[in-house]
């Protein structure tokens, strides 16, 4: 599974390297939850990283993870900074345009608007 390069790791995150290092290697990373684009156009998807311990879902794919979270309410608040990121800067929630930009990989999401 790819990473994005400039991937958000969530500021509650404790170990952000050691968890995204085991995430790659398919290690168990207990209460983390991946943001990553869905099959919808312009819409990301939230899952729990354990569910790709499982073979079926590991499987590779052509869709990066973009962040990483600590908790369901973690990534929701994520995704809804991102959203209301992407509407300053482009005037639409034009999502994917904004998290492959490179203005998206510069901008902490540590729910400051929540």
């Amino acid at each position: 599974m790819k990473i994005a390069k400039n991937a958000y790791v969530s500021q509650k995150i404790r170990h952000k390297t050691v968890t995204v290092a085991k995430f790659r290697v398919n290690k168990l990373v207990p209460g983390v939850f991946i943001i990553r684009e869905a099959d919808d156009p312009d819409q990301l998807e939230i899952i729990r990283a354990d569910f790709f311990k499982q073979p079926g879902l590991r499987r590779p794919d052509d869709k990066p993870v973009l962040a990483f979270a600590a908790g369901y309410d973690d990534a929701i608040d994520i995704v809804t900074n991102i959203t209301r990121e992407a509407m300053e800067k482009y005037g639409t929630p034009d999502l994917k345009k904004y998290v492959y930009s490179d203005y998206y990989g510069s901008v902490t999401y540590n729910s400051e608007y929540t």
